[in-house]
């Protein structure tokens, strides 16, 4: 009797644990039913022999799992875009470090400006001088202006204004054809100046990168003014001025210096030319023109253009007054084209990036 008690014990002890895990093992099969399904179905032997009391596939678990989707192609490599955060100044820059300033040619039919400085130089040698007078010697002369060279199919026309000085120190002179007297002798002194207004016309020939050939003329037409001391002078030992013969002069102070001091020792004179005495000029009755021409042929150049902007000229020549020599620069005001393309090449950049 006691035994069957304790069977009995034993069974309803394993009753209330059948039924304690039945919930628990119930959830977890229908838990794990998903994920058998997901997997591809196996073989119908396979199934039978692992499991034969299992139920029979649904129609959704038995379909075959969808294949995955094929992955996208490549993406053809893109170039790299240009760099937006580049302002058009930048751009700007680097388009004229890029060389293409130092493009010089020139389109045919197209006309450049010029603005810019120049200086002549110019040598009356003393066999010039004594085609009018003897003794003397040789004189130098200065020219500074400004200038604007107007150039067009590897020609230029130079309109300019410049201020030349004549001036020199005390120098004796001889009247040409008269007695080697002293009365026939003179020391002039010079403080005269001009300004000019002329033309030069220049055509040019390559000769190297840069560089041009150029031959032409110039012409112009100046007001002269300043002051001309023109005294006598008398044969004085002591004397500071010397003639090509060694003999020393005075310049006469006054009248009573000396008998080449008196109008009476100079043929027709009409005034003493003593103490300083200064020529008059046109415009009083005197020697002194007002106006004198400006005329120089050949006049020729070497004319180097390094970079658009700006042309330099060593110039040299002859003119009425001399042997000359000089140098100009000059400023471009031509517009280059750099500042148009680098814009248009960024915009049509971005353009085909964002299509």
């Amino acid at each position: 009797m006691a035994r069957q008690r304790h069977v009995r014990s034993i069974a309803a002890t394993f009753a209330l644990v059948v039924l304690a895990i039945a919930p628990l093992a119930l959830a977890d099969r229908s838990a794990k039913k998903p994920k058998k399904a997901a997997k591809p179905a196996a073989s119908a032997s396979a199934s039978a022999s692992s499991d034969t009391n299992a139920a029979p596939p649904t129609s959704a678990s038995a379909a075959p799992a969808p294949e995955p989707a094929p992955e996208p192609a490549p993406a053809p490599s893109e170039k790299p875009k240009p760099d937006d955060t580049k302002t058009d100044a930048a751009a700007e820059g680097e388009a004229a470090a890029s060389g293409d300033a130092t493009n010089t040619e020139e389109t045919a039919g197209k006309k450049y400006y010029f603005v810019g400085l120049r200086y002549r130089g110019t040598i009356i040698p003393q066999f010039l001088v004594n085609l009018f007078v003897d003794q003397g010697g040789t004189f130098y002369s200065n020219t500074i202006g400004a200038e604007i060279d107007m150039r067009k199919d590897h020609q230029s026309m130079i309109p300019w204004i410049a201020y030349t000085s004549y001036g020199f120190g005390d120098t004796l002179f001889h009247q040409k054809g008269q007695p080697d007297t002293d009365n026939n002798y003179t020391v002039v002194n010079s403080g005269l100046g001009a300004i000019y207004l002329g033309l030069d016309e220049l055509w040019s020939t390559p000769i190297a990168d840069h560089l041009d050939f150029e031959y032409g003329f110039g012409v112009g037409i100046g007001v002269v003014f300043g002051s001309l001391k023109n005294d006598w002078v008398f044969l004085n030992t002591p004397g500071p001025l010397v003639d090509n013969q060694g003999r020393h002069y005075t310049e006469c102070a006054t009248t009573n210096d000396a008998m080449s001091c008196q109008p009476s020792a100079h043929q027709n004179a009409q005034v003493a030319k003593v103490g300083g005495y200064t020529e008059p000029n046109w415009f009083s009755g005197g020697s002194i023109p007002v106006v004198f021409p400006h005329i120089a042929v050949p006049q020729l150049s070497l004319r180097y253009k390094p970079v658009k902007q700006v042309e330099a000229r060593l110039s040299a020549g002859f003119s009425i007054t001399g042997f000359f020599f000089g140098l100009s620069v000059d400023y471009g005001l031509e517009k280059t084209d750099e500042k148009e393309t680098p814009r248009k090449t960024s915009h049509t950049t971005r353009l085909h990036d964002t299509l």
